[in-house]
């Protein structure tokens, strides 16, 4: 590219804090986004044939891809109110019902919010993701929303942007009658993986494993020749065409008649897979030779097929080739623990990967979040007409594996230690629920405040007045002893 001359700069001049200076670094015409790959299978339409090809067809990447799924469809969701501890107690209560409506909008609609969340959650690996809902007028007389539906990458044809780039909209192809339909921004769950391009269809994961997935496919394909045929060389046939040709011109043979003699052994050396019945005969004479001793036959037969052999070690070098593509797509999706247990790796690698692809669970967890109070909560609150000091905002929990060993582990080190759970402590559910087994039952107040007061050295009724500590028991034999009083003798039978 040229260097644009000196004299064509514009003159440096102070800018406004209050005015934006720069551009984006796409170009987009007329709502088309001026691609800058260099693959012909990544630009246009073709790309998502190409994202789908390698989510469907390559094994690492597919369960990848359902592993990060999973965690995000079984995340629990909560709504949590506006405000702080000192705010009033009847913005308290109003910020509460607030966002009791919003949890009660989450859990009425025709798609569960966990599939919206999962479907969401694609932004990772296509670069974006966009789901359209639609509101309802709910029996109470509040709007909420009856359904947030998938709007496919694919069929996402052009954009409407501002000239900074900004998203207006976007523009849909109907795949059954090709008619555009336009989505505004205000009306979709829009979220988009920018973090390496300023670009509305963002850049994700599926982009990074193009290269190699072709390479995995080229192994793949050479993998299934090499079990058919043996890779440790090239087949080579050897046939007696000097004589062949020697008889054709003598008129012993057609030439008809000696091709069709070199198609067979050709068609065996070209053959790319053998079947159960592949066989093959050749004749066993071997070369002639005419000394002054008489005919002298030599070991070499004139029909044969070999190999022509390298040092390269076949099978076994192409299968270190096909694990290590397929770790370093492994490594791409941040799901190389999943390729543990072959014999490397140990178990503390394995829980520090395990954390890390967490960690990276909890990053998609915080952009859905994030757009979820902006183009899910926001829309009902313009709808309803709330006071925006109500809005309240989407938690989710964390992400991490509950290790029931550990956690009881650790509450037996709390009681020694002098931090002994209540009978109605919820960590004792919470273990429970972990287990897999039925919660405890719900004690009785009285019942509950009888324990802890025997279990404080207390009568268990008020009404009962507590020992005196210097009063013997009833029936205390070292207090009768003590008195004079013998205990009883016991009878022999």
């Amino acid at each position: 590219m040229a260097k644009r001359p000196r004299s064509a700069m514009p003159a440096a001049a102070p800018v406004p804090p209050t005015s934006t200076a720069g551009v984006p670094g796409f170009a987009h015409f007329g709502g088309f986004i001026a691609s800058q790959e260099r693959r012909n299978e990544v630009v246009g339409p073709q790309k998502w044939v190409t994202f789908s090809d390698i989510a469907t067809n390559f094994s690492i990447v597919a369960s990848g891809i359902r592993h990060f799924l999973g965690l995000i469809a079984r995340t629990e969701w909560t709504v949590e109110p506006a405000g702080s501890e000192d705010d009033p107690e009847e913005f308290k209560s109003a910020a509460k019902e607030a966002a009791d409506f919003v949890e009660s909008c989450l859990h009425d609609m025709s798609t569960p919010w966990s599939r919206v969340t999962r479907r969401a959650s694609m932004y990772r690996f296509r670069g974006f993701d966009i789901q359209e809902w639609t509101a309802k007028r709910r029996q109470d007389g509040r709007i909420g929303m009856l359904n947030v539906a998938p709007r496919p990458c694919h069929t996402i044809d052009r954009w409407e942007l501002t000239e900074m780039g900004e998203v207006l909209g976007m523009w849909q192809a109907n795949p059954n009658t090709g008619q555009y339909l336009f989505l505004p921004r205000s009306k979709v769950m829009y979220v988009v993986d920018d973090a390496l391009t300023d670009s509305p269809d963002g850049l994700g994961l599926l982009r990074h494993l193009v290269e190699p997935a072709e390479r995995l496919k080229e192994y793949l394909r050479l993998e299934g020749i090499g079990y058919q045929r043996d890779l440790r060389g090239i087949p080579v046939g050897k046939a007696p065409i000097s004589a062949l040709n020697a008889a054709v011109k003598d008129g012993k043979l057609t030439k008809e008649q000696s091709q069709l003699l070199l198609d067979a052994m050709t068609d065996l050396v070209k053959m790319q897979a053998k079947t159960h019945d592949t066989g093959v005969i050749l004749d066993s004479k071997t070369y002639e030779s005419q000394t002054a001793d008489g005919v002298t036959v030599s070991s070499v037969p004139q029909w044969a097929i070999d190999l022509v052999t390298g040092n390269a070690t076949g099978i076994d070098s192409l299968g270190n080739a096909i694990n290590r593509v397929n770790r370093e797509m492994a490594r791409i999706l941040g799901v190389e623990q999943l390729m543990l247990g072959e014999g490397v790796g140990t178990r503390s690698l394995s829980e520090d990967k395990t954390s890390n692809f967490f960690l990276q669970v909890e990053g998609a967890l915080a952009d859905i979040a994030e757009s979820g109070e902006k183009d899910f909560i926001g829309p009902l609150w313009t709808l309803n007409g709330f006071d925006d000091a109500l809005k309240p905002t989407l938690k989710y929990e964390a992400v991490q594996f509950k290790d029931v060993a550990k956690i009881t582990a650790a509450l037996r080190d709390m009681a020694t230690a002098g931090a002994v759970l209540a009978p109605n402590d919820p960590a004792i559910n919470d273990v429970r629920d972990l287990l897999g087994v039925a919660r405890e039952p719900e004690l009785d107040p009285e019942l509950l405040d009888a324990m802890n007061r025997m279990k404080a050295g207390l009568p268990a009724d008020d009404s009962e007045p507590p020992n005196d500590p210097e009063e013997p028991m009833p029936n205390d034999p070292a207090a009768n002893a003590k008195g004079g009083k013998k205990p009883p003798k016991r009878r022999k039978p």
